[in-house]
């Protein structure tokens, strides 16, 4: 899955998450793209079997894609925790290099900073 596609399967899970609902519109709107560009992306979520999809109905996520946009969620939770709790990264650069990060990282590597966040919160 590329970077673009996990950060679609994110939006729609935290649209579905704050708004009961995703729609074509909101996706596009909340991730600044055209709705062709959002469409393209949901037919490819839709093959992988992380969405259920069809035009002028509203976006569910399948049970895999569920699992996929919590393992997105837990890398976003991670990088923004380090970069804000523990390098104190400036707070206007906080969400731009949280999206950034989240989305350049392996599960081993993920596995190990989660480690190493829990080992250093102890320590302070």
């Amino acid at each position: 899955m590329t970077d673009s596609l996990e950060e679609y399967l994110y939006t729609i899970y935290v649209l579905i998450k704050n708004n009961k609902v995703a729609r074509v519109t909101d996706i596009a709107k909340a991730m600044e793209v055209t709705k062709a560009s959002t469409n393209n992306a949901l037919n490819l979520l839709k093959v992988q079997g992380l969405i259920n999809y069809e035009k002028y109905r509203n976006i569910t996520i399948t049970p895999n894609g569920i699992a996929r946009a919590k393992y997105i969620e837990r890398r976003h939770e991670l990088f923004r925790t380090f970069l804000k709790d523990i390098i104190k990264t400036d707070e206007n650069l906080l969400e731009v290099e949280t999206e950034k990060l989240a989305h350049c990282i392996s599960c081993h590597t993920s596995a190990k900073l989660e480690k190493f966040i829990q080992e250093y919160m102890k320590q302070i």
